[in-house]
């Protein structure tokens, strides 16, 4: 009776550090679509922030302390994974429910300073099937004459707020 209920305890003990064991992977394993979805969204504002010029002549696609993005004139084919961040919009449903700031091309300005805010939608059709998200801020500030950037890329292992577990991880470049 006593070896068997040390070798049930011992089971036990196994089976209950595989148990977290897996799931500690799992939140790994979401943790790093939250990252990459982030590092999508750095990667989209950089490539947008450094070919405006090449575009339309002006210093940079998003905003700077005028309050107007310069995607205005050049917004059409400001295409990231598919799709126009200039123009995103609200998300089609289930992704509605999604609280992560989801919306078209905001901006807020002062004087000095903007800050272009845009969403992506980064679908993955491998294994787990699940959308992720990225909410991405491009602020940019004029200090002596010098224009300032930052990048600041918060990314989501899903897209739904609702029901699941949701990991941010956050990711800024400053130049």
């Amino acid at each position: 009776m006593l070896v068997g209920s040390l070798a049930l305890a011992v089971g036990f003990a196994i089976y209950d550090l595989t148990v977290r064991e897996i799931d500690l992977s799992a939140a790994a394993s979401q943790s790093q679509y939250a990252i990459y979805a982030a590092d999508t969204g750095v990667e989209c504002a950089l490539y947008w922030d450094s070919k405006a010029p090449a575009l339309n002549g002006v210093s940079s696609i998003f905003a700077t302390s005028t309050g107007t993005g310069n995607a205005a004139t050049s917004g059409s084919g400001t295409d990231c994974n598919d799709q126009n961040i200039v123009s995103r919009g609200t998300p089609t449903v289930p992704y509605a429910t999604s609280t992560s700031g989801w919306s078209a091309w905001a901006i807020t300005a002062n004087s000095s300073a903007a800050t272009t805010t845009f969403t992506l939608a980064i679908p993955n059709n491998g294994t787990p099937v699940q959308t992720y998200c990225a909410v991405v801020e491009v602020g940019k500030a004029t200090i002596s004459g010098v224009l300032y950037t930052t990048i600041i890329s918060r990314g989501y292992n899903t897209c739904l707020s609702a029901g699941v577990t949701r990991l941010e991880r956050t990711l800024q470049v400053s130049y």
